[in-house]
């Protein structure tokens, strides 16, 4: 649902609200169970990059209100995406398998940054970046099926 959901294709503001609060609760489930899948070996970094991410995911979800005089979304979504970065390179550091998970998630910041710098980029970055980050969960999902 979040790789759709990276291209502009529904345009009913309630559809995509639904949309993103199952996104957002679907990707709540999937980093709890990939974190606890790995917990024991993902060490002090790995539990504070999944803490972080938790946290993010609360200002992800809900209205796009800004009662903070800041956007709670983007700087979730920005928080988000640094605390999976933590959690990509605890999970290299620690051998873990199999490594396309965490190098969706590096790759998406990677992604959004470089085409940031281009002119007339940014949206494909986005576009990007929302693709690989989703791409990081279906393969840590399948590696989690694998292991059930």
């Amino acid at each position: 649902m979040r790789v759709l959901a990276s291209f502009p294709l529904l345009e009913d503001a309630a559809a995509l609200e639904w949309l993103y609060t199952a996104i957002d609760v679907l990707l709540l489930f999937g980093l709890i169970g990939v974190y606890l899948a790995r917990a024991e070996k993902l060490g002090f970094l790995g539990l504070a990059s999944f803490a972080v991410a938790v946290a993010a995911l609360s200002f992800i979800g809900g209205p796009e209100a800004d009662p903070f005089g800041f956007s709670t979304y983007e700087q979730g979504a920005q928080t988000l995406a640094i605390a999976l970065v933590g959690l990509s390179i605890a999970w290299i550091r620690a051998g873990e398998r199999p490594f396309g998970p965490p190098a969706c998630w590096f790759a998406s910041v990677i992604c959004v940054s470089v085409l940031s710098l281009i002119p007339g980029a940014s949206s494909f970055g986005l576009i990007g970046a929302g693709v690989l980050f989703a791409a990081g969960f279906v393969l840590a999902g399948i590696d989690l099926l694998r292991r059930a």
